[in-house]
């Protein structure tokens, strides 16, 4: 039982969208859903983030002091790493608690976002040394929690969903997409996000080659760059707190906070 969900408003700004930008990945086909591992037993299972280098899908864990564990999208294989001097370097970027909340692969380096919302920065894996830190979080004049709790690049910019924990303020205005200039951690352009439970700030986010894709609960969003207008959705009922998106091989790998990892193949 699943639903496809396109609002009127959706409707009307697809029919304004060229044929080759809605058609370049195709639809994902529902029916092909597949809960495919879970995170192994012998760590907390709890995924903030998911990304994929070109070869692994890494998932880092939440409040996990910068652990991390690398899945093989084709073998299923896990492997985590206890390479100490790996997890310091990662709780460095993360921030507050040492805890990474979205994570992506820019040109080979590795960003990383604070689940806290007071860090992000980057890695180079071959030295396994900071690159950019920018500290500093998106609403200073407040007490609430914020997070970071997803990121992507679209190979010119990055792009984080950021949350803020302020309830009396409308949703529009604390479930954000920021776009970020990396060479300058600078905020260049936001827009809202579809929103979601207001007290759960788990979101998914990647970038296909052409577009964005958001999740937040059992919602699925493509959003066009240019403008951050939501040109579609699809309702993955099975799917309840996703945590981190990638896109490897024409398919959505969509994790969640508890450890499940599922495939989501797309119509070619």
């Amino acid at each position: 039982m699943r639903n496809h969900m396109l609002p009127f408003t959706a409707a009307i700004f697809l029919l304004c969208v060229p044929a080759t930008l809605v058609a370049q990945t195709g639809k994902p086909d529902l029916q092909q859903l597949q809960l495919v591992t879970r995170l192994p037993g012998e760590l907390p299972q709890r995924i903030m983030g998911l990304a994929y280098d070109g070869e692994k899908l890494w998932a880092t864990i939440y409040l996990g002091r910068g652990r991390y564990a690398r899945l093989d999208p084709v073998t299923l294989g896990w492997e985590s790493n206890d390479q100490d001097e790996h997890y310091k370097v990662i709780g460095k970027v993360a921030g507050a608690f040492d805890s990474p909340g979205g994570i992506c692969f820019a040109n080979g380096v590795f960003w990383i976002a604070g689940a806290y919302g007071d860090s992000f920065g980057s890695i180079d894996r071959q030295s396994w040394k900071v690159q950019k830190l920018f500290k500093g979080r998106q609403r200073d004049d407040v007490s609430a929690s914020q997070s970071y709790s997803s990121i992507a690049f679209d190979g010119e910019y990055l792009w984080i969903a950021w949350h803020w924990f302020r309830y009396a303020q409308p949703v529009s205005e604390t479930q954000l997409l920021l776009k970020v200039d990396p060479a300058t951690g600078k905020v260049v352009r936001q827009y809202p996000l579809p929103g979601g439970r207001r007290r759960d700030g788990t979101h998914g986010l990647t970038w296909d080659g052409a577009r964005l894709w958001h999740m937040k609960d059992s919602k699925l969003s493509v959003i066009e760059p240019s403008n951050g207008a939501v040109v579609d959705q699809y309702l993955v009922k099975e799917i309840k707190r996703p945590s981190g998106l990638a896109w490897v091989d024409n398919a959505l790998w969509i994790v969640e906070f508890g450890g499940a990892v599922w495939r989501l193949p797309f119509q070619r």
